[in-house]
């Protein structure tokens, strides 16, 4: 059992070493990078919150170590000279990460990630801004924190170690050690893996930009990398721009006044996977949703909006930020991307609202964490913040009537005016376990029923608060729901098809609108409805201005895209490079050269961002 011992508190030394190096650059770069003061608490949770990012990367520095220790449980491995040359790189990539991390961010405002890359083919044009001085400096500051780096892993290594004892066991332990390894890099167990909104912690984006350590961001990044720039090209750009001037018009003039007051409080209902293929009252299956059939005859109901995406994180972005979807791509999942976009967050902040989301589920999911808090979001509410008996009523965290209940309590209970609170539900989602039995020879649509039930009752408890009368309470789906109900031939477009409802008591008369329009097309929308600005959402059309003179939703998916106008529908295949269903046939080709110039509109400034 002494080699077992031995090997493990080598490498486990080896490993808390790491630990302890990364928590002080990262108050370090706090302590550099810092515009106003920040308490020993704040100081406090960049330590605190970094830990997981800090413990992955300390994972993979540590797995060349671990296979060096498993091989020399059976060859006779100098293990303490053979890491003297990997402490030697261990220490550059740390230093190097860490002080360019600390003298980039005053330039970029953003992390150290794979971006730096473009710069490799001209290193004259990304030094240009700074003196020969401070260069030096930098490199000064690098070759010291390398020696000290290096003189710390050194002393972590001191023991030779060699191969004695039972070499299976000695193997099976240093395996288990492994597997603990990798719980860590991968952060652990849960739906979530780690990503760089795991540390997020503040609505102060400088605070969860110093939590992250930036060897997990460019590795992170770099695995996200894509050639945007070139991924889509299929015409040239002044045709592209042309015709983008016809498909997005910016106008936040209105022909139709839906609401009796500029200045509402703002309740935004994202349903999970409810398109209208479940609601009766759109066509859908009967007896799935009576509550929200009835609200449509309350509100105003948008009758022909399409989902852009298949995706929830690809959903809610398209809701939140107005921006477009694409076949592989998330957004979402690129922080360096998704921070820069405009969001209803964003303009409604500028117009004195607070901003809050909520979500029954894990917030670091698909890096969901990162772009609530760049675009605007002063506070989330999410599984943590719940019991755990509550955190444990659904696979994917909090059940749906538990938080449809704070969200009623959060409503009635905001100190001040006017508000902004989005609410992303989650029951309606495989394993399709609800506490609730309305269709029991159907799951899914019993599932479905049970949220359903949850809105009419908030909504009902609702109209009974004061908050009621100037309250603005927006629903509609991320995405629709694959699969289901079954397709039949002819029905890819109508698949798509999702509802806006608005109800509220600042909602000026129920109504139906049947203009064809995406979910991305909110944003404009409803800022126009409040007098706000709606130029910077390049990509969502105030549906109730007069220039909208071509309606058209498109749609992605992967790998494909999709458009329906007037004229029909198209869809395209970009595996097969072909169009794969045109009903009815388009002699003009016009649907499929409109998609196709979305696409490459909006990849290439997705890559310019």
């Amino acid at each position: 059992m002494g080699n077992i011992k031995e090997k493990i508190l080598y490498l486990l030394r080896y490993y808390v070493t790491l630990l302890l190096c990364f928590v002080p650059l990262r108050l370090l770069f706090l302590a550099a990078n810092s515009t106003e003061s920040y308490s020993l608490h704040d100081y406090a949770d960049v330590a605190l919150y970094g830990l997981p990012l800090d413990i992955a990367v300390a994972g993979y520095l540590t797995a060349i170590p671990l296979l060096f220790a498993i091989a020399g449980t059976f060859l006779r491995i100098p293990l303490r000279k053979v890491l003297i040359p990997y402490n030697v790189l261990a220490a550059t990539a740390i230093a190097a990460a860490f002080i360019a991390d600390m003298s980039l961010y005053p330039f970029w405002g953003f992390k150290l990630d794979a971006s730096f890359l473009i710069y490799i083919d001209s290193p004259s044009n990304a030094f240009a801004s700074v003196s020969t001085g401070y260069i030096i400096t930098r490199l000064l500051m690098t070759v010291a924190l390398l020696a000290t780096l290096f003189a710390v892993l050194h002393r972590a290594t001191t023991k030779e170690l060699h191969p004695y004892g039972s070499r299976v066991a000695t193997l099976v332990m240093l395996i288990f050690f492994g597997g603990i390894l990798f719980l860590g890099i991968r952060g652990g167990v849960g739906e979530s893996t780690n990503n760089i909104g795991k540390v997020y912690h503040s609505d102060k984006q400088f605070l969860n930009h110093a939590a992250v350590n930036p060897i997990f961001s460019f590795i992170y990044s770099m695995g996200k990398r894509e050639d945007y720039k070139d991924a889509y090209t299929f015409y040239t750009p002044s045709d592209v721009e042309a015709r983008m001037k016809m498909l997005y018009p910016h106008d936040s003039a209105i022909t139709d006044t839906l609401l009796n007051t500029t200045r509402p409080n703002i309740i935004t209902i994202i349903l999970e996977g409810m398109g209208s293929a479940l609601i009766e009252s759109q066509g859908g299956i009967k007896g799935v949703t009576p509550n929200f059939d009835r609200l449509t005859k309350e509100g105003v109901i948008f009758t022909n909006c399409h989902a852009n995406s298949y995706r929830t994180d690809r959903g809610v972005l398209c809701t939140l930020s107005g921006y477009a979807s694409f076949p592989k791509t998330s957004v979402m999942k690129s922080p360096v991307k998704s921070r820069n976009l405009p969001s209803l967050a964003s303009t409604l902040a500028a117009a004195g609202y607070h901003n809050t989301f909520l979500y029954g589920g894990d917030i670091n999911f698909t890096n969901m964490k990162s772009y609530l808090y760049s675009t605007g979001y002063n506070e989330l509410i999410a599984d943590k913040d719940f019991t755990m008996q509550q955190q444990s009523t659904h696979l994917w965290g909090v059940t749906d009537h538990i938080t449809f209940d704070s969200l009623y309590t959060l409503t009635t209970t905001r100190p001040g005016e006017p508000w902004h609170i989005t609410y992303l539900t989650l029951s309606s989602h495989e394993p399709w376990t609800v506490p609730y039995n309305r269709i029991p020879d159907d799951e899914i649509a019993n599932s479905f029923a049970y949220t359903d039930s949850c809105i009419g009752h908030f909504v009902d408890r609702l109209k009974k608060s004061e908050v009621w009368e100037n309250t603005l309470v927006i629903m509609l789906p991320d995405h629709t729901l694959a699969r289901y109900p079954q397709r039949v031939p002819g029905d890819e477009a109508e698949h798509n098809r999702i509802p806006i409802l608005l109800l509220g008591g600042a909602v000026r008369a129920a109504k139906e609108i049947t203009q064809l329009c995406n979910q991305s097309d909110l944003s404009a929308t409803i800022l126009a409805q409040l007098a706000l600005p709606t130029e910077q959402f390049e990509y969502s059309r105030n549906i109730l201005s007069p220039s909208y003179t071509y309606p058209f939703a498109y749609h992605t998916f992967n790998n494909g895209i999709s458009i329906t106008d007037s004229t029909g529908y198209t869809l395209y295949d970009l595996d097969a490079q072909n169009v794969s269903i045109e009903e009815p046939a388009d002699a003009t080709g016009n649907r499929i050269t409109n998609a196709k110039t979305i696409l490459q509109a909006t990849y290439d400034n997705f890559h310019n961002r």
